[in-house]
């Protein structure tokens, strides 16, 4: 009776070791369905840009960028864009941040413009700094002119949905200025045009490569460009509007 019941456990042992292989797959399958659902549901949910105003959207050799100090690329895109959805679709100009151009999607592209340039702005910026570049009384007062034209240009919706405060935006906007003074003296220097130093340049992508930049692509994947500032549903409307601030070389 021994030898049976010893040949019986035997039996049930052998079969345990051959599914166990089974076993862990299926645990490893629905831990993987976990975890994509999880991923998913993640991406899915709604981002509010002003709840992630103090997160670290990016680093550039060490120092980082929120995406406060992303806001006006975003304002500025949005704005840029939306122009052109409106004479694609008045009614609906959702479908047009929607459709996509040669196999890209218009708010994917939106959103890496905005991550470009926010980015050469910053290393120009340090740049620019370090030689004392500033701007002169002259160039200070036409920077006031096109904030100006800057805000006037801006949709309602925008008006009333920005994520940060405008001394935030002025704050931007006196940095490009900057920026954009050293790019001149970059391509006076280099016997070069204004747009080889633009952030799609070969000049820029040249010196791009000697600085570091790591992109929070957990936080911002989630950014839609197009519905921070504008409210795209269906039955959006708005007046359209003159687009006076406009960065050098665009």
């Amino acid at each position: 009776m021994m030898e049976a019941f010893r040949s019986c456990c035997r039996r049930i042992l052998a079969k345990t070791k051959k599914g166990l292989p089974w076993v862990i797959a299926a645990v490893l399958v629905v831990v993987i369905l976990g975890i994509g659902v999880k991923v998913g549901v993640e991406q899915r949910a709604k981002f509010i840009y002003k709840d992630h105003l103090n997160d670290t959207a990016v680093t550039v050799d060490g120092e980082a960028l929120t995406f406060r100090d992303l806001a006006f690329y975003v304002v500025y895109e949005e704005n840029l864009v939306q122009k052109s959805a409106l004479v694609y679709n008045q009614e609906a100009p959702a479908d047009y941040w929607n459709s996509h151009v040669n196999g890209k999607f218009i708010t994917l592209e939106a959103r890496n413009s905005v991550m470009k340039m926010a980015v050469h702005d910053r290393i120009l910026l340090r740049k620019a700094q370090s030689k004392g570049v500033v701007l002169t009384s002259d160039e200070k007062s036409r920077l006031e002119t096109r904030r100006t034209d800057f805000y006037e240009d801006l949709y309602d919706d925008q008006k009333e949905r920005l994520p940060v405060s405008y001394s935030v935006l002025n704050d931007t906007m006196e940095d490009i200025a900057v920026v954009e003074k050293y790019q001149r003296m970059l391509a006076s220097e280099r016997n070069d045009t204004y747009a080889s130093f633009d952030y799609d340049g070969k000049n820029y992508r040249a010196l791009k490569k000697k600085h570091d930049v790591e992109i929070n692509t957990k936080l911002w994947n989630r950014v839609s460009i197009g519905r921070v500032t504008l409210n795209n549903a269906p039955d959006y409307q708005a007046a359209k509007g003159r687009q006076n601030y406009h960065r050098e070389g665009k």
